[in-house]
């Protein structure tokens, strides 16, 4: 796991190479993710480093996912981790308590690496979720079991492709989706919010793999 934190590392300070693509290759997946991009409120948000979900025991790879944060915001929220390598932030619960206190704009992109139903991933959505947003609760945000209701319509397609790509920044508390390239109505949820990258980046995450790579590009983020 070090020798591969430390090679997305090194990719992700190899300044002339990562500006001349401008994308950051999932090594797994072999999904390309832009790296930066325009969030939902207009920020400027730059790519910290991408995973992948699978599923069951054959390892059946399901999607990528890039997180994204406002580069200014994060600088002054994170300043005390400047300096630090992607191995000392990958394993400080301190720091990814800190990113999941949402007080910076923050976007989880997913691509899809096969076809699923729009209901299998409504579903999947649901399942790993709603536990969480019982949880919010506990933590004095509430509310977000029927924001939750109003985001498992957002998959009220018939199918979602390999390729397809699924877009949720979090803002200010509001979650803004956009799904297959349709924007969705945003949600005002704090709970619901907290609860989806909690989904990536908290003590139960569905990649615990995922969990380190997504936070692996943070110290060339964070360098004054």
């Amino acid at each position: 796991m070090r020798t591969t934190l430390t090679l997305l590392a090194a990719a992700a300070l190899a300044a002339p190479a990562a500006a001349a693509a401008q994308t950051v290759t999932e090594p797994s997946s072999r999904v390309a993710f832009p790296v930066s991009l325009t969030g939902a409120d207009g920020s400027r948000q730059v790519l910290t480093g991408t995973g992948l979900r699978t599923r069951t025991v054959l390892k059946v790879k399901v999607y990528a996912f890039g997180l994204y944060v406002d580069e200014a915001q994060a600088r002054t929220a994170l300043a005390s981790y400047a300096g630090q390598t992607p191995e000392q932030l990958a394993g400080a619960t301190a720091f990814y308590d800190a990113l999941l206190r949402m007080s910076f704009p923050m976007t989880m992109q997913l691509v899809m690496t096969r076809n699923v139903t729009g209901e299998q991933m409504s579903e999947a959505f649901d399942g790993a979720l709603r536990p969480r947003v019982v949880a919010a609760a506990g933590r004095g945000m509430p509310g977000g079991e029927a924001a939750l209701d109003q985001f498992r319509g957002y998959f009220s397609v018939e199918r979602l492709t390999e390729g397809t790509e699924l877009v949720f920044t979090c803002a200010g508390g509001s979650l803004h989706s956009t799904v297959a390239g349709d924007p969705k109505a945003a949600i005002q949820s704090p709970a619901l919010c907290w609860a989806l990258f909690d989904v990536y980046l908290g003590a139960q995450p569905i990649s615990p793999r995922g969990k380190r790579t997504v936070v692996s590009r943070f110290p060339a983020v964070l360098r004054p």
